[in-house]
């Protein structure tokens, strides 16, 4: 099956194989005949959501991953790095190219923790206007310090933590209105 992923500015296709042997992932439109051998395992996760923590190999290298669903796809937290992607089907993707654009949500939308975890410092207070990607909270989970940052503009409708406050995964951090 085919599936186009848009990471930033970037697109790419990727190819995924089950076989007997394991999944094999290879890039589409791609003739260098480059295959990556995929083993992947929820440590735990949610059927509904897709929200949780796996374990990847990939080429017999081993990558802890945790995701968790956010407004335009999901964000993947490898190591101490953060990606904001979307996964589309082949079908989805080629319908999003004659699609025309739809507008932006407006409208209120509470923004959650994605792991238990320490709030360790709130950047923003209630009446501030935050842009797309800024910086809301630093919240400490597994000894990594994680910045929470808004899924897009508007501005700060309440702030249901301070720093110090011990957080579920789930709970409700900061709300904000456009």
């Amino acid at each position: 099956m085919k599936y186009y992923v848009q990471l930033s500015d970037r697109e790419f296709g990727l190819e995924v194989v089950h076989t007997e042997a394991g999944t094999i992932v290879s890039p589409v439109d791609d003739d260098s005949g480059e295959q990556t051998a995929v083993d992947f395992a929820p440590v735990y996760s949610s059927i509904d959501t897709g929200e949780g923590l796996y374990s990847i190999l990939a080429n017999g290298k081993s990558y802890q991953l945790y995701v968790e669903p956010i407004e335009t796809g999901f964000r993947m937290l490898v190591w101490r790095h953060r990606y904001d992607i979307q996964v589309l089907t082949e079908r989805e993707w080629r319908l999003q190219k004659v699609a025309p654009r739809q507008t932006a949500q407006s409208g209120e939308i509470t923004i959650k923790s994605p792991m238990p975890g320490l709030v360790k410092s709130v950047l923003v207070g209630e009446g501030d206007v935050v842009a797309s990607g800024q910086r809301l909270l630093v919240l400490e989970a597994m000894k990594m310090e994680n910045d929470i940052t808004s899924p897009r503009e508007g501005t700060i409708k309440s702030v249901h933590v301070t720093a110090g406050t011990v957080v579920e995964g789930g709970k409700p951090l900061i709300s904000i209105e456009s």
